[in-house]
């Protein structure tokens, strides 16, 4: 039976309404309880809100505050309506016109506020109430419930877009960590620390405004691309020190070998200067290298290193160590052809000179006294100690010049032609 819109109802179109309206403030009571237990309400309501998201929660909150508000106001109506109803099983008509007072009319305030003196006028209230009726309290709870209900949802669907994005790189940064703290090297652990912390603010910015960060304007996503780009670096670095530790002995001893190398590549400088002093001419030599301390002092240093778990200083140094011995092995072969040159040079000299006595003894002149004196001036100087290089070279000059004058070459061709 339909509730009349004017004049006094009948009992039975009362007690029709009655269930009516109870049946909906139970729905309204269920719909707002619902709400009161969504995982992203709550959320709203316990987090550190900041930006856009405690803007807009603070609005939404209102509206929620409001809803129990104005269902409070809903219910209280239902229950006066119930009592008068209750009071007889038939109803008097004073009552059923009550009741139809309180299910029809402005039954239910809304708010209430006092005026502003500088709103107010002579003979205006001084308070201004607004008041509503069940059906236009139910219309703006409506409303309200939508409003804040789209809000609640758009923030819990903030915030699993974002912490999707963001949760992969917190595994990969405990992955990292545990990584890092294995290894101990407390270069290591102060950047991952770093990255962590960056992460974490990140993190807790998306917890405080994921409407914010989730907008297209916000920078989120480059900056979690940046962490995420840190971190594996920092991940890669671990990696080398970890390869360098498990490696660190055949490495040693490569860096050993080369030491070794570079050690007797200078001894052979040492024996050669002094056999180039004793039996060469000369003023002075190249500088003799003196690296094979040097380095075998820093090869003693990485082992330092490796027992204090620095393995990113261990794995740059280790790598500098290897660069430095390749320039040390280059520059004491350098030296050592440099000193042992002269030897050389003299066994070149000596080589030619028996070279041109062979030619000279088949031009049939080996006996010429005057060819033999150019022989002999040249042989003496190359087997004296000291040989003087340069006037063993003038003395060889003469001579050859000599023995290519017998078949009148004037000096052209050389030995074998």
């Amino acid at each position: 039976m339909a509730f009349p819109v004017f004049g006094p109802p009948t009992r039975e179109a009362v007690d029709a309404e009655l269930g009516r309206l109870g049946a909906d403030a139970a729905r309204i009571s269920e719909a707002l309880l619902a709400l009161a237990d969504n995982s992203g309400y709550k959320l709203l309501d316990n987090a550190p809100l900041t930006g856009v998201t405690a803007e807009r929660w603070q609005r939404a909150a209102a509206r929620i505050a409001a809803l129990w508000d104005n269902y409070t106001a809903y219910q209280d109506v239902l229950n006066r309506a119930a009592e008068i109803r209750g009071r007889r099983a038939k109803s008097r008509p004073e009552e059923l016109l009550a009741i139809a007072d309180l299910l029809r009319g402005k039954s239910i305030t809304l708010s209430t506020k006092a005026v502003a003196l500088s709103e107010r006028t002579l003979l205006g209230p001084a308070i201004v109430t607004e008041t509503a009726t069940l059906a236009e309290t139910l219309s703006r709870m409506e409303n309200d419930y939508q409003t804040a209900a789209d809000f609640v949802s758009a923030a819990e669907a903030a915030w699993n877009r974002l912490f999707q994005q963001a949760d992969p790189v917190q595994e990969r940064l405990k992955q990292v960590i545990a990584a890092v703290r294995e290894i101990g090297d407390r270069t290591l652990v102060a950047a991952v620390a770093g990255v962590g912390d960056e992460y974490a603010a990140l993190r807790r910015e998306v917890f405080a405004d994921p409407i914010g960060l989730a907008s297209p304007r916000s920078d989120f996503a480059g900056r979690l691309a940046r962490v995420r780009e840190e971190l594996e670096r920092v991940a890669a670095t671990a990696t080398g020190a970890a390869d360098l530790r498990a490696d660190f002995e055949r490495r040693a001893t490569h860096l050993s070998r080369l030491i070794d190398r570079v050690d007797e590549v200078e001894e052979a400088q040492r024996a050669a200067e002094i056999e180039a002093r004793d039996k060469i001419l000369v003023t002075a030599l190249p500088a003799r290298t003196h690296q094979a301390a040097a380095l075998r002092a820093r090869l003693e240093a990485l082992a330092d290193l490796r027992e204090r778990g620095l393995w990113r200083r261990l794995a740059q140094e280790a790598a500098a160590l290897e660069a430095a011995l390749d320039a040390a092995q280059a520059l004491a072969t350098r030296t050592l052809q440099a000193i042992a040159g002269l030897l050389e040079r003299r066994e070149e000299l000596r080589g030619r000179l028996a070279a041109y006595r062979v030619r000279a003894a088949r031009f049939g002149a080996a006996e010429d006294p005057g060819l033999e004196a150019y022989y002999r001036a040249a042989r003496d100087l190359l087997w004296s100690k000291p040989c003087d290089l340069a006037a063993s070279t003038r003395a060889l000059a003469a001579y050859q010049k000599a023995v290519l004058a017998l078949d009148g070459t004037g000096g052209r061709g050389g030995v074998g032609a």
